[in-house]
């Protein structure tokens, strides 16, 4: 679970900004909270706010930058760059500057225990500067695990993170030491690298990269964990019925991959040596009618021939949304509501804030233009955040708690459309 995120001088953020998943006292929808073993109170959800170019996106870009790169930091050669550096350029001096990420989260290590860590790490386009990872203890108490400056780990805990001693020789500049100890076995290191694995980033151009996991969750595939995978198809399949799609079934089908006689065997076998021998396709079923309304039979539709792009949509995050909500993962998506009706976009939000169908814990965190969401009825006022352009152009984050003369019986959107806090565009208009 995520608690907090913090991000420092990457594309339009400057100044480091914060963002809190962590719950506010005294507000309605208390039973939607997540609870942490250790009583920290957690959102399950978060909307993002702001005007186009107000840097909302790169907030949420922020995460998954960092995300990659804990990933796939052990990949990389000596020698190599960290392309992953985009500092502020409209200051002369930020734009020299490091980068600095930070993650404050739960992991769920198994065993129904859960470790509370902060993890972050600074870098320019040539190497890792700083590198930290903190242990949470109770409520107050913070070991540093290890700490690191440039190529030198200056201290590691030996009795909190042993996997870590012996380890300073074969650290590279511009490779993590967290993904370098993963790597090589260490097992807190591990449960960390699998959390940031777990938790995805979905940008608004792109969710057909995720329909896999709607592959995954609707073939039928006995080797997986039977009872949880089935129940959480089934979900996925009512949740289809419920927004009102007309589709009846969705079915993964299998295809062999055929290629053209005047294909090069030997490219033939490398791509088959890729992605396998079989194509995976989903098809949607409707019912088909005579001309009284009455059900005469199905058909059987490609997704990506017949049906709508925001059925394409719905269907491609289908997978992404419900491995979420089965494993209590962190979902980050950039404009979700985008070629979404209002309503189909409230009603993922509510998957998430219902305690009966996220009973994980799994987050949702997403950006959108969608004003329908600013409503007390289905969201709480610390879920509810906002990006708005300085005089500099750097962005700056807020959340709508910090409006302290706030009057509960005003229409939210109504206030936000009529610039009562910020984060809309400056439209200048003639008639």
């Amino acid at each position: 679970m995520l608690l907090n995120f913090a991000v420092t001088n990457y594309r339009s953020i400057k100044e480091r900004q914060v963002f809190s998943m962590l719950a506010v006292d005294g507000l309605p929808h208390e039973e939607s909270l997540i609870h942490s073993k250790d009583g920290i109170s957690i959102l399950p959800v978060a909307l993002l706010f702001g005007a186009n170019a107000s840097g909302k996106s790169n907030i949420l870009r922020a995460f998954g930058t960092m995300r990659r790169m804990v990933l796939n930091s052990v990949r990389l050669n000596p020698e190599d760059t960290l392309d992953e550096y985009e500092p502020f350029l409209l200051d002369e001096e930020s734009r020299y500057n490091d980068t600095e990420f930070e993650a404050e989260f739960i992991v769920d290590t198994g065993h129904n225990t859960k470790l509370h860590y902060r993890y972050g790490f600074s870098f320019s386009g040539k190497l890792i500067s700083e590198e930290w990872l903190y242990k949470q203890e109770g409520n107050t108490k913070e070991i540093e695990l290890f700490l690191r400056t440039g190529e030198e780990i200056g201290h590691i805990d030996e009795t909190e993170f042993p996997e870590g001693q012996g380890k300073k020789d074969t650290l590279n500049n511009n490779r993590l030491f967290l993904s370098l100890i993963a790597q090589l076995k260490g097992e807190k290191s591990k449960q960390i690298i699998e959390w940031f694995r777990e938790s995805l980033f979905i940008t608004s151009s792109k969710p057909s990269r995720y329909k896999d996991l709607t592959y995954s969750l609707l073939k039928p595939n006995e080797s997986l964990e039977k009872v949880e995978n089935k129940k959480y198809a089934e979900m996925a399949l009512t949740f289809l019925s419920n927004i009102d799609m007309r589709i009846a079934d969705l079915r993964v089908k299998e295809e062999q991959i055929t290629f053209p006689q005047s294909f090069p065997e030997e490219l033939i076998k490398k791509l088959l040596a890729t992605v396998g021998e079989l194509s995976l396709k989903l098809e949607s079923t409707h019912n088909r009618y005579d001309k009284y309304g009455e059900i005469m039979g199905i058909e059987t539709f490609s997704i990506e021939d017949k049906e709508s792009e925001g059925t394409q949509k719905v269907i491609n995050l289908l997978g992404a949304l419900f491995s979420a909500l089965s494993k209590g993962r962190l979902l980050v998506i950039d404009e979700l509501d985008a070629k979404l009706h209002p309503l189909l976009t409230r009603a993922i939000i509510q998957l998430f804030t219902n305690p009966e169908i996220n009973e994980h814990g799994a987050q949702l965190v997403f950006s959108t233009h969608d004003t329908n969401q600013l409503h007390l009825g289905y969201v709480r006022r610390d879920e509810i955040w906002f990006t708005e352009k300085s005089c500099v152009e750097t962005t700056e984050l807020y959340s709508h708690i910090e409006f302290k003369e706030f009057d509960p019986s005003m229409d939210i959107t109504e206030q936000y459309v009529y610039g009562r806090y910020g984060a809309i565009p400056r439209i200048k208009t003639q008639r």
